[in-house]
This record gives structure tokens, sequence and C-alpha cells, in this order.
């Protein structure tokens, strides 16, 4: 089967690319985003846009976003170009995430467009399965990347970073590589230059097996939920959860049940973790007190068990 045949494949396994609906591609000159931006223009039925984002944290970025429109335009696509001037220091690639995506979010909206793709590999897929088990997680964040989430889809998530490196070179489609994907200063390098390569060292398709690992719990977190959605509607009170009906519940629904209250109060994805999900769990068996976790408080309060950030908490103490 070939590349393009997969990626339609797997976008309609997803309804990531329905026929006519509008994408702005997210493309930063890399090998993975170049790739994407060919087979949108080769694959899609429906228009198509291209954003190009320099963040600002590297002088050669400029000269990038330049070849990236460029590139674009002679596609005969319409390219948005953001500079976005972000100061250097802590956080910076979280920062860089978070204001890339907004930018995209901003003219996703303008042009009356449906979608936002990026060019998210099965490799990325892989790495961030090893990087949240490290890190310590519960089973949705063994879950990996989500083909779609909210406005953004991932169709190149069953091909990995060689393949679309070969369909690049294969198809004149000249791409750079970004220095900052191989600083092992971050996480994500060393997972990427060491863990990996050892997992590969193992066994040579590790990579593709942890994918399809985070794809087969995807499938049977569907079961999950609903299950969970039962459970949610069992222990809901106005406020919170009852403390005594979780506890009650099987270990792995009430879990299930503190990921939810903590994703709707709206707390970091730190608080997301194994340890603090377990924390609140134990927390609702014992029927009373308070847990800081990452972002926020977990409380309990005339039996029920409810999930604040600390700005709401602070608050409401004074």
């Amino acid at each position: 089967m070939t590349i393009e045949d997969r990626v339609i494949d797997y976008a309609a396994r997803y309804d990531l690319l329905p026929p006519g609906c509008g994408v702005l591609a997210l493309v930063s000159g890399g090998a993975d985003s170049t790739c994407l931006m060919h087979l949108l223009t080769r694959l899609h039925d429906g228009p198509v846009q291209v954003l190009v984002v320099d963040h600002g944290l590297r002088p050669a970025a400029a000269d990038e976003a330049t070849t990236v429109v460029a590139a674009a335009e002679g596609l005969g696509l319409t390219a948005h170009r953001v500079d976005l001037g972000l100061a250097p220091g802590a956080g910076a690639m979280e920062r860089a995430r978070d204001a890339r995506l907004a930018a995209a979010e901003e003219i996703r909206r303008r042009e009356g467009l449906d979608v936002i793709a990026t060019g998210h590999t099965r490799t990325d897929h892989a790495e961030t399965v090893i990087f949240r088990i490290a890190r310590g997680t519960g089973r949705t964040g063994a879950l990996g990347i989500a083909p779609r989430r909210d406005t953004i889809v991932r169709p190149l998530l069953c091909l990995s970073r060689h393949e679309t490196r070969d369909w690049c070179d294969a198809h004149d489609a000249s791409f750079v590589d970004d220095p900052t994907n191989d600083d092992r200063a971050t996480a994500r390098a060393r997972v990427r230059h060491g863990a990996m390569p050892a997992l590969t060292d193992v066994h040579p398709a590790a990579e593709a097996h942890l994918a399809r690992l985070a794809d087969l719990l995807r499938d049977e977190g569907e079961v999950l939920a609903a299950a969970a959605d039962a459970a949610w509607d069992r222990c809901s009170r106005p406020g919170g959860l009852s403390a005594r009906h979780v506890a009650a519940e099987p270990v792995a629904l009430a879990r299930l049940l503190v990921r939810r209250l903590i994703t709707e109060a709206g707390l970091p994805s730190d608080a997301l973790a194994a340890e603090p999900v377990e924390r609140v769990r134990a927390r609702a068996a014992r029927g009373r007190g308070r847990d800081e976790i990452p972002g926020g408080v977990a409380s309990i309060t005339r039996g029920v068990l409810s999930v604040h950030p600390h700005a709401v908490v602070l608050g409401a103490a004074a």
C-alpha cells in the first residue's frame, strides 16, 4: 500500500478530512509538515491553506518561514505567516506551542476553515507514550497523541518519521531540520535519541508496536467511556461527586471519575498524572480532608469531592 493510500485510509477511519472541509496546515518546513502540505494538495477534496510561524527563538527560522511561504504559494496555496517574537528561557517550547496553536485557531476562524492539520507522525505518537509512562501516567496518558482533538487533526499518525523524510526525498520536496529537536537538554529529545533507539535495539518494530498499543487502548476507551458516563451520573452531586459513591465504584472507574473531575476543573495536564489522580481517589475512599495537586486543590466538604484551581480556592478563602 502506498503512503498516499495509507493516509487516505487513516483519515477516513477517524473522519479527519471529510470531503469539502477547509484545512489550515501548520507547516514548519521540517520533513513531517512538508510531507503533510504536499499530501493535502494531492489527496484532499477541499480548500487547503498553510500557516508558518516564526517563534523568534532561532535566527534561521525567519529564512525558513520565507521558504515555506514560497513553497506553499508554488503549490497554489494561500500561505499565512505569523512572527511571534517570543523570549527565550524557561518553558520556551510550551509557550511556543500554545502561541502557535492560538494563532492557528485565530486564522482558522477568520478564514472560515474547519480544521487545523499538524504533521505529527507515528514516531511522535510512540515517543509521547514513552515520555508519559516515564513521567507517570494512567491509561489515558498512555493513549499518546489523538488523531483528532477538537479542531486539530493529525492525518500522518499512520506514518513514521523516516517515511515522511523518504517521501519528501522521492518527490523533491525540500525540507529543513530544526536543531532544537536534537537538543538533549529537553526531555523529549532524550526520549527521541536515547529511549527510542534502545527500544528499537530490543525489537526493530518497537515504534510501531507502541503506537499500535496506544491505538488499541483508544479503541477500548470507547467502551470504558460509556461505563464512566454512567458512573458519573450515579456519583454526581452539586459542586462535585459523592465521595462515598466514588469510593464504592471499581478502582478503574473511580480513577476515570477523578480524571474527569480534574479535567472539568481546568487544571493543568500535570494534575492528570498517575500520582495526583491516585491521591485524590484515595482521598475519596477516606471520605474527608484535602490534597494539593498541580494547579489546584481536591477537597471533601459534606461528603462531596470537589476540585478547584488555586485561584478559586484562594479567592473563596478571602
